[in-house]
C-alpha cells in the first residue's frame, strides 16, 4: 500500500514489514501505537512542537464528552453531500490536515459507514502525544506526525482535506488535493468563547475573519455554526480552557477565577468549502 511520500526526497514510501521506504532507502519505523513519523529534525521548531500531553489529554476528555458534537455532525453532513455528488468513483481519500486525536475524523468516519463508498481516512498532526492518542483509540484509519506546511502526500492524491483550528501552507493544500477536490476550514467567527476575552480582556477584541479566497479555489459554501454550551463541573471548563491560546497567555489566577465562576460558553465557527481548481 503505498499512502505517504518520503519527506526527504519525495519519492513514493511502499510499506513492508511495518517499515515505510523509498527507493533511495530512506526508511520510517512504524510506531508500537500504528503511527509513523515523517517529521524530518529540520522542520520542527522546538524539541517537542505542537501540543503537550496535558493539551491533548484535556482535548480529548472536553470532546469525548460531546461538547463539539454540533461542530461535528456539520462536518460530516458537508462530506456526505459531497460523496453524493460523485460520479463513477468509489474509493476516496479524507485527509485530516491537524488531526489532534482524531476525533473529527472518526466522527465523519462513522458518518459515512452506510455509505457505498470506501474512504481512506489519514491525517497528521505536528504533535507526537496528539498522533500517538489517535492512532491508538482509531486504528483503522492512517496517522503521521508532520507539518502541515509540508505534507507527505503525493500530488492530487487527496479527495478532501479538513482543517479546523491548523496553520497550513495554501499551495500544499493545492498540491495534494485532486481537481475539483474538497477543502475544509474551520476557524473561529468573531463571538467564539468570548466569555474567555470578557474575563481577560477590559476591551475584548472580535475576531476578524480572512475573506479572500485562497489562490486556485473557488468557495462553494460558507456557514456559521453557534451554539452556547453549559458546563458545570469544573474540570469541563478546565478542558476547555486548555484548547484555547488564553490558557497559556493567562496568569495562574486568573485561570483558576475562570475556571471557578464561568459556565456558560458561546460558540462561533466559520466554516468554509473551497472547490480546487487547476
Amino acid at each position: 500500500m503505498s499512502l505517504w511520500k518520503c519527506p526527504g526526497c519525495s519519492n513514493v514510501l511502499l510499506l513492508k514489514n511495518k517499515v515505510w521506504s523509498c527507493i533511495n532507502g530512506h526508511s520510517f519505523d512504524v510506531a508500537k501505537e500504528g503511527y509513523v513519523n515523517l517529521l524530518l529534525a529540520q522542520h520542527k521548531n522546538s524539541k517537542q512542537p505542537g501540543d503537550n500531553k496535558e493539551m491533548v489529554n484535556g482535548r480529548r476528555a472536553f470532546l469525548e464528552q460531546g461538547f463539539y458534537q454540533p461542530l461535528a455532525d456539520a462536518i460530516a453532513t458537508i462530506f456526505k453531500q459531497y460523496l453524493l455528488g460523485l460520479k463513477d468513483q468509489s474509493e476516496v481519500n479524507f485527509f485530516d490536515a491537524g488531526c489532534g486525536e482524531g476525533y473529527y475524523m472518526d466522527q465523519v468516519s462513522q458518518s459515512c459507514e452506510q455509505t457505498n463508498f470506501r474512504v481512506c481516512f489519514s491525517g497528521l498532526d505536528i504533535s507526537k502525544f496528539a498522533v500517538q492518542k489517535a492512532a491508538k483509540q482509531y486504528s483503522s484509519n492512517h496517522f503521521a506526525v508532520a507539518s502541515t506546511f509540508q505534507l507527505p502526500l503525493l500530488n492530487a492524491s487527496q479527495d478532501t482535506i479538513l482543517q479546523i483550528f491548523a496553520p497550513s501552507s495554501e499551495q500544499e493544500i493545492h498540491r495534494v488535493l485532486k481537481d475539483n477536490g474538497m477543502w475544509i476550514t474551520v476557524n473561529p467567527a468573531a463571538n467564539h468563547l468570548i466569555e474567555f476575552k470578557q474575563a481577560l480582556y477590559d476591551k475584548p477584541v472580535e475576531h476578524k475573519t480572512e475573506q479572500l479566497t485562497p489562490l486556485g479555489f473557488v468557495e462553494i459554501e460558507r456557514k456559521n455554526l453557534s451554539f452556547v454550551m453549559h458546563l458545570t463541573e469544573s474540570q469541563q471548563r478546565e478542558n476547555l480552557l486548555m484548547m484555547t491560546p488564553y490558557y497559556w497567555s493567562a496568569t495562574a489566577e486568573k485561570k483558576q477565577k475562570l475556571v471557578d465562576n464561568l459556565e456558560k460558553f458561546t460558540t462561533d465557527f466559520d466554516i468554509r468549502v473551497y472547490s480546487r481548481r487547476s
